[in-house]
């Protein structure tokens, strides 16, 4: 419950387990009079149900909402959440709730210790890890405390149930002390592992970061790879290194009208300088609004391609619908390889994911190895036809469900596909020259394809020998910067955020080609082998009104698939279109040389006003300094003439002053005995001014000796910076 809930409120079931536990356990020694308490207390439980059933419901539903929202959010696991009725507060109906749920724990727990099914307790104390392991996160050390010990009481009570009298008696012995031993020991072990490592510097520990890694990693292989047949690294891209794949067969495609194809399984949207991921769980989930309405009407991103042409008037554009069955032979199981072009999602697919839309995760333990959907023809070699089309429709007020659609589904694209570094940024003026105000809009699809192909064709090498990169840095400006040597992992990557430079939405995509050589001579219904080595990473964007396309920004792949004319139709740009700056041509020589001479004139002005004003800087710091350290030198040696005062009550009120201000740098850093001087001094203080009486001269003595001992004790527990800025700055000694 405090896990799946996040709720802190549990005295109310942990009360109400206690009291049933003691009912049952009671009632059980009572024989007849037993059963019928139990009657008595089932028929009073009945009657509150029907008397609070609707508090009952409204708490039961507010607990299950906050879980929805937890594994929402942390899992990605979509539930349904239900409304409330609103009886008498939430703080009634959670308390009601809470009371019933830990009456119905107390009965269980009572009746699996009758049963002595300790099978499931067993299996009940996995409960906790493996919901950690779902939502990524550590359970307090308190409630794992709890729960731990009650597996281990409810195994004690069973075992010692259990056999004859005797057998149960040495049992129940045995196992107590064991219970006992066992929660020494782990208690023991975790205030050593406190000590040793906090609980910070565990969830942040390099070492167990990579444990948990390596974790995952073993298992998804386990779960989702039947071969390893190429090097495609799942969007992490610091395991990527030489490119090598092989012949076996990764899918079986069988196609009723073989087309040459783009088959999209894992997308990223998010780069973190190391990898790229999905969208984060709870940015997805704060959308679920969104795409829930999107699907009502029909509308997914995965499909758009074929929407948009559905509203498109042109014969030549494909609209052949062919039955695509797909048999995952060795590639990763963990997605659904589609199309651009299917028509509707498979079955069981058709709700909101924490994908948002990017790609379809397969479901099963394994993942999906057959799967069967629809899909248009190639639509990807005519996607500039088909935007200009679908331009000239949306302005014929043609398609206004898919208008209202696409402007709701382009503001989220526009704002979580166009994220990009300042490191990147500033990197990407430096080669690419002014990107545009992306404000305004973006760089016209024509330009940046042209631009970023041209700067990717002609500063880097293509090489399927790349080595891994191992640094701490970023993996797109290592290969933009320094190795300037790989292949579709690096440039798709590369061409992706160049995009976002341009602010143009884009994302990173592996998958395999379905290419024209493969459908070659092939009749409908032959089955399509598609090697290992097909397996390739893209860049796709979005282009406003049409949706997700491919575009091929790796050199060695420009003639492997059908592509289309750039040329032709992309100067219909949408209407978040801007143009950026084009290169200016160069002026004259003398102009250039006049111009040199006047800026060379003008920054040398700038730059003794620079100096002069960092030197009226430096002098104002420096009499600043000054200024503090004449006044603090002043207070010091004032002090000390007070302590050296002949009259006795104002040196003790000085010391006993200076003391306090020893004291206020941190109780935790005295000894026992500095306190109890102080304790001592602080009362000698009070007197000497408050009190008519004389101070003697032993009580003045003993307030300089605690002086002296707190600022030898805070010395000492100082480093040697805080006793340098004690002594020149704060001028305590």
């Amino acid at each position: 419950m405090s896990v799946l809930t996040e709720q802190e409120r549990m005295a109310p079931i942990l009360g109400s387990v206690l009291l049933m536990a003691v009912f049952c356990t009671a009632t059980e020694r009572m024989g007849r009079y037993g059963l019928y308490g139990r009657m008595g207390m089932g028929a009073v439980s009945i009657a509150g149900i029907f008397l609070f059933h609707g508090q009952l419901l409204d708490g039961m539903a507010l607990y299950w909402n906050d879980m929805a929202g937890i594994l929402g959010s942390r899992a990605g696991i979509y539930l349904k959440r239900f409304e409330t009725a609103g009886i008498q507060g939430e703080d009634v109906s959670h308390l009601i709730f809470l009371i019933y749920l830990g009456m119905a724990a107390a009965v269980c727990g009572f009746l699996v210790l009758k049963l002595q099914a300790y099978v499931l307790v067993i299996a009940w104390a996995l409960v906790l890890p493996i919901l950690s392991g779902i939502l990524g996160m550590e359970p307090d050390a308190g409630t794992g405390v709890i729960f731990y010990m009650g597996i281990l009481l409810e195994l004690n009570l069973i075992l010692s149930r259990s056999g004859g009298k005797r057998h149960r008696a040495e049992s129940s012995r045995a196992f107590l002390t064991g219970s006992i031993l066992t929660c020494a020991v782990m208690l023991a072990a975790g205030i050593l592992l406190e000590q040793f490592m906090p609980s910070e510097d565990y969830g942040s520990s390099t070492l167990v970061t990579e444990a948990k890694k390596e974790a995952l990693d073993g298992i998804s292989s386990l779960r989702y790879k039947k071969g390893k047949i190429n090097t495609l690294p799942d969007g992490k891209l610091k395991e990527c290194g030489a490119w090598s794949a092989s012949d076996d067969t990764a899918l079986s495609v069988t196609m009723e009208n073989p087309d040459s194809l783009y088959l999209r399984g894992f997308v990223g949207s998010v780069y973190d300088g190391s990898s790229w991921e999905s969208l984060d769980t709870e940015d997805a989930y704060k959308q679920r609004t969104l795409f829930y309405w999107l699907h009502q009407d029909g509308f997914y991103g995965e499909t758009q391609l074929s929407r948009a042409r559905a509203l498109a008037d042109d014969d030549a554009l494909s609209d052949k619908v062919s039955e695509v069955d797909i048999k995952n032979e060795k590639a990763d199981s963990r997605y659904l390889y589609t199309p651009y072009e299917i028509t509707e999602l498979p079955a069981g697919y058709r709700k909101e994911t924490p994908f948002a839309d990017s790609m379809l995760k397969a479901k099963g333990l394994f993942g999906a190895r057959n799967y069967h959907y629809q899909a248009n023809g190639n639509l990807v070699k005519d996607f500039t036809v088909l935007g200009a089309r679908v331009y000239q429709a949306l302005a014929r007020d043609e398609g206004d469900s898919y208008r209202d659609d696409e402007s709701y589904y382009n503001a989220f694209v526009y704002s979580q596909d166009t994220k990009l570094s300042g490191a990147l940024e500033t990197l990407f003026r430096k080669e690419l020259g002014d990107g545009g105000n992306r404000e305004q809009g973006h760089t016209d699809y024509y330009t940046a394809i042209s631009r970023i192909r041209s700067y990717l064709e002609k500063n880097l090498t293509y090489s399927t020998a790349a080595d891994p990169y191992t640094g701490q840095g970023d993996f797109a400006e290592d290969f933009l910067t320094n190795t300037r040597i790989g292949h579709s992992v690096h440039y798709a990557t590369a061409a992706a955020l160049m995009f976002r430079y341009y602010g143009i939405p884009s994302r990173y995509v592996e998958g395999y080609l379905i290419t024209p050589e493969d459908i070659k001579d092939k009749n409908p219904g032959d089955t399509i082998e598609v090697p290992g080595k097909n397996g390739h990473a893209w860049t796709e964007i979005y282009m406003d009104g049409l949706g997700w396309v491919p575009v091929e920004m790796t050199p060695e792949y420009y003639n492997v698939m059908e592509e289309a004319d750039l040329t032709a139709g992309l100067e219909a740009k949408g209407a978040k279109a801007a143009a950026i700056p084009e290169a200016q041509d160069e002026p004259p020589a003398q102009e250039n040389i006049q111009t040199h001479w006047s800026l060379k004139l003008a920054l040398f002005g700038i730059e003794k006003l620079l100096i002069l004003l960092l030197a009226v800087f430096d002098l104002f710091c420096l009499i600043f300094i000054f200024t503090v350290c004449v006044l603090r030198i002043h207070a010091n040696r004032r002090r000390r003439k007070l302590f050296e005062s002949e009259d006795d009550r104002q040196a003790v009120r000085a010391m006993a002053g200076y003391a306090r201000l020893l004291y206020y740098h941190g109780p935790e850093l005295y000894s026992e005995d500095a306190m109890k001087c102080y304790r001592k001094t602080s009362v000698i203080g009070e007197k000497a001014a408050f009190s008519p009486h004389a101070v003697s001269k032993e009580e003045r003595k003993d307030t300089a000796l605690c002086v002296q001992k707190m600022k030898k004790e805070l010395k000492k527990a100082r480093s040697w910076y805080g006793n340098w800025i004690m002594k020149y700055i704060e001028r305590l000694y």
